[in-house]
């Protein structure tokens, strides 16, 4: 599955199914979520590592864990979560949910770790998991945190996350990020620690941004490792784990290559412990864009041209606005294109939802997109897997009053493929009882 889209006799075939095949099938507004899609690039990701560690004797191990808040649908994480090592939470809600799974799935060994600002339900069943058994750490991300950690008097397994500027910040954004330690705080909970029962294991650290630029990167990778793992990790033989949060590229370009970029990461942990004479980490990254993204698209029929510009608008049965929170809000990178005649004359055009916004629209940074000239045009949004439902909600009140779009699950179960109707198109009686 190198190679996750395709263009065979004019139409794109997405995980090798026709998405017209399945538009002209489930009729539109679609969603199609290829759960096949999320394991590949977990395991895919996996297999990486684990080759870039055998082949350079690297003494850590790569642990992926699944970083549900990008997307919180219940076959998407559970996929994510039975191809990975663990997963990652930010809220006492996403706890719960996720001790679920471990539930369902008798899993207790695997990694749970927990991100976000604790509240106490969130530290109290922390630490009721952690006595019942789970593979759990707690990343302390404030001082407040630490000393009501303190206080349950507990052997619990906990992580620091430090606070350094945000991997692509521009401008003012490092400012905004309230996330990590300061340094003072850092050096305080070290020194302080050998007079708790809590146990440190973890550095942590937040690579974050949509695109992938080597050189932050590695300055950032760098900085924490030197000026934080080492330090600790002299200090307390627990410490074995360098959590890198996020930061992985994403497949936008189907020519990235994995391997090459683990035995990048991987080289520069073994050089970096060596000049610092400190034992290699194990390296856990946890990620929910690099899985989830991909797995999903949507899909809309062009229902009418209009004329009241340079280029013709091509309006479709459904809602950009509502479909791409994340390009409107955040700017995030979503392709957009025709999924069939694509061997017809391509035009200049703008793209418009059907809603009464005048922000519901598309047309790049050319000021246009190039469609086919077709009778019976699709457009697909690609790559609208991670955030997308809990930016813009799931079965609520959407903009304009547009019902929710029929959501298709596709799956491989025992080699055939299967498909499931997980929600069909909202209808009018739904959401007159939700408001």
């Amino acid at each position: 599955m190198e190679k996750i889209e395709c263009i065979q006799h004019g139409a794109i075939y997405y995980n090798g199914t026709s998405l017209l095949d399945l538009a002209l099938e489930y009729k539109t507004p679609l969603k199609v979520t290829f759960l096949d899609v999320i394991k590949y690039r977990v395991e895919k990701l996996k297999k990486s590592f684990d080759e870039a560690i055998k082949v350079l004797g690297y003494k850590g191990k790569f642990i992926y864990l699944n970083a549900n808040k990008a997307n919180y649908g219940l076959k998407e994480v559970a996929t994510a979560f039975k191809a990975s090592d663990g997963l990652e939470t930010s809220s006492y809600y996403d706890l719960l949910f996720s001790l679920k799974i471990f539930e369902k799935y008798s899993e207790k060994d695997k990694y749970l770790v927990l991100n976000g600002y604790k509240q106490d339900d969130y530290l109290d069943s922390f630490v009721k998991a952690s006595l019942d058994g789970y593979n759990i750490v707690d990343i302390i991300d404030s001082l407040d945190e630490y000393e009501r950690l303190k206080k349950y008097d507990k052997k619990l397994n906990v992580g620091l996350r430090v606070h350094i500027p945000s991997l692509y910040s521009e401008g003012d954004e490092e400012e905004n990020d309230r996330f990590g330690l300061t340094d003072k705080e850092f050096d305080f909970i070290l020194s302080d620690l050998k007079n708790t029962k809590l146990i440190l294991s973890t550095i942590h650290f937040h690579q974050r941004g949509f695109d992938y630029e080597k050189e932050k990167f590695e300055a950032n990778f760098l900085k924490v490792f030197r000026n934080y793992y080492v330090k600790a990790s002299k200090m307390y033989d627990s410490v074995i784990n360098f959590d890198m949060g996020g930061g992985t590229p994403l497949p936008i370009d189907n020519g990235f290559d994995y391997l090459e970029w683990a035995k990048y990461v991987i080289t520069l942990l073994k050089e970096e412990a060596k000049k610092y004479n400190v034992k290699e980490p194990n390296l856990i990254s946890e990620n929910g864009k690099y899985s989830q993204k991909d797995s999903t698209v949507n899909i809309y029929k062009v229902i009418a041209r209009k004329n009241t510009s340079e280029y013709p608008w091509y309006v479709v049965d459904g809602s950009l606005l509502i479909a791409l929170p994340e390009m409107y809000a955040l700017g995030e990178p979503i392709k957009i294109e025709a999924i069939n005649d694509l061997d017809k004359n391509k035009v200049k055009v703008k793209l418009a939802g059907v809603t009464c916004d005048c922000d519901d629209v598309y047309f790049g940074k050319d000021g246009y997109v190039l469609m086919p000239e077709s009778s019976e045009l699709y457009i697909g949004l690609m790559g609208t897997g991670s955030y997308q439902n809990s930016m813009n909600g799931k079965r609520g009140v959407h903009h304009c009053m547009l019902p929710e779009e029929t959501d298709l699950v596709i799956e491989t179960v025992d080699g055939k493929l299967v498909k499931t109707i997980r929600n069909k198109l909202q209808t009018i009686d739904e959401i007159m009882k939700l408001v």
